[in-house]
């Protein structure tokens, strides 16, 4: 009997069922916060005025097929991706385009799952100006982007 009694007390000194859950639930609210501002700080990129700012992307035309860099540019334009620049890649021959990371891997892969890019890739360098490089391929008209047709090109 008295065996018991110590056993309870040694319980109720270690606490309760409820109170273990309210210490479980408190960890993990911390440890989401935690999360959230490590996001924040090493994810999120923000301009000088404090503000997260838009994903700089630039784009290559892979194909040679005329003005689709253009098109691509004020396509992501509307998304609110920042293209810094346009021209041509360094071949034309390119069969699936490809978005390379420079910097903010988890935007670009988003920007990716969102245009439709099957091919995103990691090359990251700090000196680059730009967070991504878009390099159009020939399944360029596979991308969520708002194609014109060549005829209304020549309009």
């Amino acid at each position: 009997m008295a065996a018991a009694r110590k056993k309870r007390r040694k319980r109720r000194a270690r606490g309760g069922i409820g109170q273990r859950i309210a210490v479980g639930l408190a960890t993990v609210v911390l440890v989401m916060c935690a999360a959230s501002i490590t996001f924040g700080l090493f994810v999120k990129q923000v301009g000088d005025d404090g503000r997260a700012r838009e994903l700089r992307v630039s784009v290559r035309n892979g194909t040679g097929a005329k003005g689709i860099a253009a098109q691509a540019e004020a396509a992501l334009e509307r998304l609110g991706v920042r293209v810094l620049d346009v021209g041509n890649a360094d071949r034309f021959d390119y069969d699936e385009s490809i978005l390379v990371a420079r910097k903010r891997g988890a935007d670009v892969e988003r920007l990716g799952e969102r245009i439709g890019c099957r091919q995103v890739i990691a090359q990251f360098d700090d000196s680059a100006l730009e967070d991504a490089s878009l390099i159009l391929g020939s399944d360029y008209r596979r991308l969520r982007l708002e194609w014109r047709d060549e005829k209304d090109l020549a309009e």
